[in-house]
């Protein structure tokens, strides 16, 4: 497991709590932490003085994905995975996929069903992966990047994350590893994605939208993604704001009913 962070010690000590329990949750098998900081500012350095369960560095990089491949780097496991600073890993994470890379020896990926955590409402909005194919992750990333993991022979032989990349490089890697693996999926949840204003993609969705457009050319599929940047551009990033709102709305209320 590798964590990239930037600024964000209002969200980690969640994150990393989240993974200690998933690993205590299923002792008999080890799990290997590293936090990869970018030199943060804000108390990142002192939250990770103050645990003793991840291993982590603090220093300059290029970006998440060059703090992403950092982490595989020194990572000695044998399924990698990254979990952004802001999300969480649900308790059954470590077993469930344990069991499937154990149960399926031919299997080089296992993922998972996930949840968007609205704001701060409390709201875990249940998401499902569906059955893999090809053809859908053309249309689309249909995957959760906390909630998908790979052996390590698929790092071996495909490399890292692009480091030019800023917001699809799980995408992308998806889309470079896809006609050349087998991929298994687990219908349970394995992970929660924070929406939240302070996100980078959610701070910067028509950006991230027009580098995966761009992204995209190198597979084929560039206009298709082009049509959905441009729609970013002009209606679809207040659209997505106003969504949000309305859904921590909702998440509120439901957390009243039910506290």
């Amino acid at each position: 497991m590798v964590t990239p962070s930037f600024q964000q010690a209002l969200y980690l000590p969640e994150t990393l709590a989240s993974v200690r329990a998933a690993a205590e949750a299923a002792p008999e098998h080890e799990v290997e932490h590293w936090v990869i900081d970018a030199g943060s500012t804000d108390g990142t350095r002192d939250i990770l003085r103050g645990q003793h369960f991840a291993q982590w560095i603090s220093e300059t990089d290029q970006g998440q994905s060059d703090a992403v491949n950092k982490g595989w780097a020194r990572s000695t496991g044998e399924v990698l995975c990254f979990l952004c600073s802001d999300d969480l890993w649900e308790t059954d994470t470590v077993r469930l996929v344990a069991e499937a890379f154990l149960k399926h020896a031919e299997v080089d990926l296992v993922y998972g069903d996930y949840a968007f955590l609205e704001g701060d409402s409390g709201w875990r909005r249940p998401k499902l992966a569906g059955a893999f194919s090809v053809e859908r992750l053309f249309v689309h990333n249909f995957l959760s990047q906390p909630a998908t993991f790979m052996r390590r022979q698929v790092y071996e032989q495909f490399g890292g994350l692009d480091m030019t990349l800023r917001y699809c490089m799980d995408h992308e890697y998806w889309l470079r590893i896809a006609r050349d693996t087998r991929w298994h999926y687990i219908e349970s949840p394995l992970a929660v994605m924070r929406m939240h204003g302070d996100a980078k993609t959610t701070a910067k969705l028509a950006e991230a939208w027009e580098e995966t457009a761009k992204m995209a050319d190198r597979y084929g599929i560039g206009p298709a993604f082009r049509r959905k940047a441009i729609w970013m551009r002009f209606l679809g990033q207040p659209l997505f704001r106003l969504r949000r709102r309305i859904y921590g709305m909702f998440g509120k209320m439901q957390k009243r009913r039910n506290p």
